[in-house]
């Protein structure tokens, strides 16, 4: 019974500490994120990656799904083309190593494929981007909000979306 009792002051403790915002202050980043996890987790029955014939010029096309757990990251990410992306892609899982996961698929023009629920599934985070590697200049970079429902990439010619219909 002492034991619990301990227990439930440490936790009655450390939810207060959360509530004042001192938690990060006292306890590492580690503890931090156990007791209060930051973000959403991904709840998306499926992803599909869907190219168009003409895709990309009628190339194959890569794209990058890149799931976002560090607010740093989350800044410098949302700010780079895909251009920039893919050439820096390398750089910044250095820089950040526990800040996010990539999630990494080529295909061809008709080409669709499903992308497998362990990829992403459950997965908590501050934000998830979406990087198409296209011939045509631009920023092909698609920030996906909508974290349930059956997301859906579809590629085209010259650009890309990603699509999560509402739930009824």
């Amino acid at each position: 019974m002492k034991t619990f009792s301990k227990y439930c002051l440490l936790v009655a403790c450390l939810l207060g500490l959360q509530a004042c915002g001192a938690l990060e202050s006292v306890l590492p980043k580690s503890v931090v994120d156990f007791v209060d996890p930051k973000g959403s987790k991904i709840a998306w029955d499926g992803f599909t990656v869907l190219a168009g014939a003409d895709a990309n010029l009628n190339s194959a096309v890569a794209l990058d799904l890149v799931l976002v757990r560090d607010d740093a990251a989350l800044t410098l990410v949302t700010g780079m083309s895909a251009s920039k992306w893919f050439a820096s892609r390398n750089d910044v899982q250095v820089t950040f190593p526990q800040g996010l996961r990539i999630v990494s698929v080529e295909v061809a023009p008709g080409q669709s494929l499903r992308l497998p629920a362990s990829a992403y599934s459950g997965q908590r985070v501050l934000g998830v981007v979406a990087f198409a590697n296209y011939l045509t200049p631009g920023d092909h970079r698609v920030r996906v909000d909508q974290l349930s429902g059956n997301a859906v990439a579809q590629l085209g010619a010259r650009d890309f979306s990603v699509i999560v219909p509402p739930q009824p």
